[in-house]
């Protein structure tokens, strides 16, 4: 049928701008690196320096002979003075130094930094510094702050190729959250940025992994190209769309990138329109995508119609691209009704007839009459759709793996459903399913691994689980460490192990997800991200439900080693972020296997400590670590009372808590305790989810006086909140803020904290974000029922006892 899906031939239509495409056999672009970047920055930009770092790549000019360096106004003494850190072999060597020659010039400073300031280093040099390869993330990290600290105001010409070194470094070690400070500082001086400069740090942004954070970052450099109206190349445009993540952010990103060539004439190639599809596809945007296909179908894209579009190969992907979009099967059916009766095989005798067409649902039962890949769209689509029964997914699974011929089709196709079993919690259905594909785990890919992950820990199985991860657990090697094969890539990521972190939440293992947390770099090599903190926080807010009455006592008069599990002497339970990997993975079977399930009872404690206290603890590690100014950030308003159930407490009391209790988040978080582990979490960028996560884990340990300083911290990181993170965050600040009816009427609006927090979202966020009476009711519900079921296992666990 596919063969006929396109009208035959497509035509071209007639451009009004003429635009520079790459030729259809010229290889494919190479990555970027930082002396290509270099390379294209001097074909726009003359500056002597530029030419003096691209020939200390190769020799040294001499001294005696000063043709570039007289260009590049570099006295000889200055550049003998740099030639140790210039030449060095590694980063490390030249940072150390250039340490050492600003400890010769500076022989009277009382304190040296730990690491140099770029305000004291030569641009050259600085630039030489950001050419070398970084060998860890703490390296790229050290470079990157260099850059940050160069005034803007030396050489405007060459100061965005230092922030564009700089991020290519950021990107290539994961670390997104000084990238974030890295675009808004490339951003702050819009009106002089060229549209080349614009062009190379898009690049540099679209050759990291796939994040939602980085499409966000994306998203805000192109608003720049739109609004000055600067030209993007076709190598631009093709980076920006091969690097869209499954998010809507994605779609948001497409769209931006869209309107600009709209404004900018530029007709799309098919590369560009089969992306667009894509991406919108995958998004849920079928509007979007539509319009694309249409493109596709008709020939109406640039450049010369290629060989391969013919083919039922190509023709299949394109559709199965495009169906992505669709939510339920009735208009999957419809369409591809629409797609019969529109090509030429609808009308030839003996393949389709009318009586044919009027088939009740063709594209659901007739397996054979689909290709592969677009019947496992429309299996993919009916099992997300909710309205269509269990008993009818299996059939039609059962039916579908009898007429496919390809077993890596078929294992598909049982994932598909697996997932969807997995989310309507018919996990009777699951166990059989999972014998099956586990007998083809050897052809599993990173998809597979994580449902096969989620459903055994959902069984019960998470030793099991755990157990198969380690069968595909392949450390990566170092950056920039030589080795004589390319090594495989790991089918384990951040994902994954997310996934394998919420399922063992759902099943009421908590402490098996701190000590995750804590062990996750050493025994997978992988570092969390929002999303794991996110879980984290969740999990400390669900662990308070599993605390006993002696053993908080005991925490919080500092006697914690006589609890239970300490007392034990297990070094992996007390400082696990201390552990090496050989016994992180030691504790993690102890905890997951059926002798620690058994005989150890899952408590509410991290560390040796209250799980909630030392989430906290985290949580302000790594948004101080990566933001320091949030340090800084007071509440914009204050609370009345420390927690909700103070109301009915005399106001001496209230007075004499005051004085002596503690404010703040981070107070009393000493940064030896919080940096005891020496990790960095530079790839975890909070978003809203995170952020919802954290006030309600401080409502939970009675510190809802801290909400209007987290929403602080979120304009700052410029977060957008959700309605429903708004909602939330003021039902807890009107247990805390709000006084009884007759006091809050002789104060009056303008001196109610309530409302005083109230106008301050607005002129934040707007008014029209501000949540009204349904998302109110909705945070009103969702509280209530976390409290009255930890209310009901606490009377449970009483019963128990």
């Amino acid at each position: 049928m596919l063969r006929w899906t396109l009208r035959i031939p497509p035509q071209v239509p007639r451009l009004h701008v003429r635009h520079y495409v790459r030729k259809p056999h010229s290889p494919a672009p190479q990555p970027e690196n930082p002396y290509s970047l270099l390379a294209a920055y001097r074909a726009h930009c003359a500056h002597p320096t530029l030419a003096l770092v691209y020939a200390l790549r190769t020799a040294p000019p001499s001294v005696h002979s000063p043709g570039v360096l007289t260009q590049a106004d570099v006295r000889p003494e200055e550049y003998e003075q740099w030639q140790p850190a210039v030449r060095a072999q590694s980063l490390a060597a030249a940072l150390d130094a250039t340490k050492a020659i600003l400890e010769s010039k500076n022989p009277d400073t009382q304190a040296l930094q730990s690491s140099p300031s770029s305000a004291d280093l030569p641009l050259w040099t600085l630039l030489c510094l950001l050419c070398k390869q970084p060998a860890s993330d703490t390296e790229a990290s050290v470079v990157h702050r260099l850059a940050m600290s160069y005034p803007l105001s030396v050489s405007p010409e060459v100061t965005p190729l230092v922030l564009i070194l700089s991020s290519y470094w950021l990107t290539t070690f994961h670390i997104l959250a000084p990238l974030r400070s890295a675009v808004l500082r490339f951003c702050r001086s819009h009106e002089a940025l060229q549209a080349y400069q614009v062009c190379l740090f898009l690049r540099v942004l679209a050759q990291a992994e796939p994040r939602a954070e980085l499409q966000r970052m994306i998203a805000v450099v192109l608003r720049i190209a739109i609004r000055h109206k600067m030209v993007i190349d076709v190598r631009t445009y093709s980076a920006i769309l091969a690097n869209a993540a499954n998010a809507p952010a994605a779609s948001h990103v497409a769209l931006l990138v869209e309107s600009h060539m709209d404004r900018s004439g530029f007709t799309p190639n098919l590369s560009h329109a089969h992306a667009f599809v894509r991406i919108y596809g995958d998004n849920g945007r079928r509007k979007q995508a539509a319009r694309f296909w249409h493109r596709i179908r008709h020939g109406e894209f640039y450049g010369k119609v290629p060989p391969y579009i013919s083919t039922k190969s190509s023709q299949s992907r394109m559709l199965d691209d495009y169906l992505k979009a669709f939510r339920n099967t009735k208009k999957i059916d419809l369409y591809m009704r629409y797609l019969l009766k529109t090509t030429s095989r609808a009308h030839q005798p003996g393949e389709a007839t009318q009586d044919d067409l009027r088939v009740a649902k063709p594209s659901l039962s007739k397996t054979n009459d689909l290709p592969p890949n677009v019947w496992l769209r429309v299996l993919l689509t009916a099992s997300r759709d909710s309205k269509v029964p269990t008993d009818g997914l299996l059939a039609l699974l059962q039916h579908g793996r009898a007429a496919l011929t390809s077993s890596r089709k078929a294992l598909l196709a049982t994932f598909f459903v697996l997932k969807s079993l997995l989310r309507r919690h018919e996990l009777h259905h699951v166990d059989p399913l999972l014998a099956d594909v586990l007998q083809q785990k050897e052809r599993f890919d990173a998809a597979q691994l994580t449902i096969a992950v989620e459903a055994l820990t959902m069984l019960g199985r998470a030793y099991e689980a755990f157990r198969l991860l380690q069968e595909f657990n392949r450390l990566p090697p170092p950056i920039g460490a030589a080795t004589p094969t390319p090594p495989a890539p790991s089918l384990i990521d951040t994902r994954t192990i997310n996934s394998f972190m919420i399922a063992l939440l759902r099943t009421g293992r908590p402490d098996v997800v701190f000590f995750l947390w804590d062990t996750m770099p050493r025994v997978f090599g992988r570092e969390p991200d929002g999303a794991t903190l996110a879980i984290v926080l969740k999990a400390a807010r669900a662990a308070r439900k599993c605390e006993r009455t002696l053993q908080v006592a005991l925490a919080d008069f500092g006697l914690g080693r006589f609890l239970p599990r300490a007392a034990a002497g297990a070094e992996f339970e007390r400082a696990p972020q201390r552990l090496d990997r050989a016994a992180a993975v030691e504790g993690l079977e102890r905890l997951l296997g059926p002798r620690g399930r058994g005989t150890t009872a899952v408590t509410g404690f991290w560390r040796g400590e209250r799980a909630g206290d030392v989430a906290l603890r985290v949580a302000w590690q790594v948004l101080v670590g990566n933001w320091p100014a949030l340090k800084e950030l007071r509440s914009p308003v204050r609370a009345v009372r420390r927690r909700a159930d103070d109301q009915a407490l005399s106001p001496v009391a209230d007075m004499l808590r005051s004085h002596s209790a503690t404010e703040g988040v981070g107070f009393g978080f000493g940064e030896a305790e919080a940096d005891e582990d020496g990790r960095t979490f530079y790839g975890v960028v909070p978003h809203d989810v995170a952020f919802r996560a954290l006030i309600d884990l401080l409502a939970e340990e009675d510190r809802a006086g801290e909400v209007p300083r987290v929403l602080q911290w979120m304009k700052y990181m410029g977060v957008t909140p959700s309605k429903d993170t708004l909602a939330t965050a003021l039902v807890y600040w009107g247990e805390v803020a709000l006084e009884g009816p007759l006091i809050e009427r002789w104060r009056g609006p303008a001196r109610s904290e309530y409302d005083r927090l109230v106008r301050w979202i607005g002129k934040w966020v707007g008014r029209g974000r501000v949540p009204g009476r349904e998302e109110m009711q909705n945070a009103l519900r969702r509280i209530r029922y976390f409290r009255e079921r930890a209310e009901l296992r606490a009377r449970t666990r009483q019963e128990r006892l």
